[in-house]
């Protein structure tokens, strides 16, 4: 597949479902601009030197609406995932409805109303969406961010970069991610590559040292 004069990033976004969190088409908006902006297409292909577009040269981002991730973030160089975080208030009724919807188990209700079990919940915001008494409300909403995703024979998960963001903030980081390819990346060198290479060359300094 011959991707000269096409451009050498791909955005997939989930459908704006009644789960997303954040505004699907203005963050996407956001990255489309800063990735024209910087030319990062031109810079790419200068950057592979010559050699014809490959389909692993294309650089992957994801956006999700919220943390069910159907658009896989996970294994894309660079992703972001809708973040509401829940903030526990007064009035609790104990009608239960939060435990009920949280698909992560991570609500108990006791004698002082909802409990959060914050190393069990992701963020998803239904509790907040169910909660009649308002007890339950969101206190925060943006984005995850992470990178360094991919398929291909040697896959490997995304990591976090930055837990909670607002956009301006998931677009520098963004931003951080396509310089940090164009200037330390080989040419066809997947983003995750890099950061490993990164790490392990990062890891025998350390060890050097120690």
């Amino acid at each position: 597949m011959d991707f000269h004069g096409s451009e050498m990033y791909e955005i997939t976004c989930c459908r704006d479902c009644h789960n997303a969190i954040i505004d699907l088409a203005q963050i996407e908006k956001a990255c489309q601009d800063l990735l024209q902006e910087h030319d990062f297409s031109a810079r790419q292909r200068r950057h592979l030197g010559g050699v014809k577009a490959k389909y692993h040269d294309i650089f992957k981002i994801a956006i999700a609406g919220c943390p069910n991730s159907c658009s896989q973030p996970q294994v894309k160089d660079f992703g972001l995932q809708g973040q509401s975080v829940p903030e526990v208030g007064e009035g609790c009724t104990g009608c239960g409805l939060c435990v009920t919807v949280c698909p992560d188990n991570s609500i108990v209700i006791n004698e002082a109303g909802p409990q959060i079990d914050r190393s069990l919940c992701l963020n998803c915001g239904q509790c907040a969406r169910s909660c009649p008494t308002g007890t339950i409300h969101t206190r925060l909403r943006g984005y995850r961010v992470i990178w360094g995703g991919k398929l291909g024979r040697r896959p490997m998960l995304a990591k976090d970069v930055c837990l909670l963001t607002d956009e301006q903030g998931a677009v520098s980081y963004l931003q951080q991610a396509i310089e940090l390819l164009l200037k330390e990346g080989q040419p066809g060198e997947r983003f995750g590559a890099l950061l490993e290479r990164i790490k392990q060359k990062n890891d025998k300094k350390i060890s050097t040292r120690v």
